[in-house]
Formats: C-alpha cells, sequence, structure tokens
C-alpha cells in the first residue's frame, strides 16, 4: 500500500477552516509547524492512524506537534533524525487516557512497526517501517 505526503509550501495562502476539513476529526493546520514557518506535512498514513486512535478511545485527540522545521526542532531539543522533520509523526494526547494507556494500544495495533513512544504528558507516534519503542 503506498501512502502519499501533501505538503503546503506557504501556510499564508491557505484559507482558515474549520475542525476535520481532511478528515472527520482533524485539520490540516494541527499539522503545521508551531514556530509559523509555513512547513506543513500531512501523511495519510500517519493521519489514518490518529483517527483510528480517536475511534478506539471515542475521545477527542489533540495533536501537541506534528510538522517541524529543523530550526524548530532544534529549539524544541527534537533529535536530529526526528520524524517529526519529515512530517510523519505526531505527539498527541487523547482526553481523559493516560499516555501510557495510548501507547499500549499503538503497541498492540503496529507491533512491528512505527516508532512508539510514551512521555508524562503525551504519546508520540510516527509511522516509520520499523520498530521503535520507548519512554520519555
Amino acid at each position: 500500500m503506498i501512502f502519499t505526503t501533501l505538503i503546503v509550501s506557504d501556510i499564508n495562502k491557505l484559507k482558515v477552516r474549520k475542525m476535520g476539513d481532511i478528515s472527520n476529526n482533524f485539520s490540516r493546520s494541527e499539522f503545521a509547524c508551531k514556530c509559523g514557518c509555513g512547513f506543513m506535512a500531512v501523511d495519510v498514513e500517519l493521519l489514518k492512524t490518529l483517527e483510528t486512535v480517536r475511534s478506539h478511545f471515542n475521545r477527542a485527540v489533540k495533536i501537541t506537534s506534528a510538522c517541524r522545521c529543523e530550526s524548530h526542532n532544534k529549539g524544541v531539543g527534537g533529535s536530529q533524525g526526528s520524524k517529526h522533520k519529515l512530517g510523519i509523526a505526531a505527539d498527541i494526547q487523547v482526553k481523559g487516557v493516560k499516555p501510557y494507556d495510548v501507547y499500549l494500544f499503538l503497541d498492540a495495533f503496529m507491533p512491528n512497526s512505527y516508532g512508539i513512544g510514551v512521555y508524562k504528558s503525551f504519546t508520540h507516534i510516527d509511522i516509520r517501517k520499523t520498530k521503535a519503542r520507548w519512554r520519555g
């Protein structure tokens, strides 16, 4: 199965849209680099995975970080090999659900691939093809 990443180079060209403009529960703007540089990618496989999380828990999923340009990634202490820089990662919080419980679900959902990390206040998910697991 082939998935596509959509990249928008100039955020100023986008119209403001309501929640759910690219899927039932997510908007394109949620994936944008937080520094305002305009880097924004929406990977279809990542989006489908986030919708699966939303459906499983039947709770709102907040994307706290998705795309990061090199400068922003460095500013937030991200790793040099961060999947956020490729637009294939998201840090998420599921309303009313502990990050470790989200981690356990994602690990069971994709036991042989993806990068999944658990932190005190969020869960990291990236759609790399190899398996990686960690606690931050």
